[in-house]
């Protein structure tokens, strides 16, 4: 039997954050059309990281979306 790799695009959004209190409830509805895989909050780094699975979306339209967030700082995409 041959097990074959499937290779997915994913998009990693990251983000420096200032604020945490409700922040992930906020995120989640922003992005609620987007196949998220992972949603990460770090308080130690104060750093988000989201990662969208797919082709076909905006990469610059989601990192707008997150960075309405009020305590969402200098979101990149990679």
């Amino acid at each position: 039997m041959s097990l074959l790799a499937v290779q997915r695009t994913v998009t990693v959004f990251t983000a420096r954050v200032v604020e945490v209190e409700g922040m992930l409830a906020r995120i989640a509805v922003l992005l609620n059309p987007y196949d998220v895989r992972e949603l990460a909050l770090s308080l130690d780094a104060g750093e988000l990281r989201v990662v969208v699975e797919g082709n076909g979306f905006d990469a610059g339209r989601v990192a707008a979306r997150l960075a309405k967030v009020i305590g969402v700082l200098e979101v990149t995409v990679s």
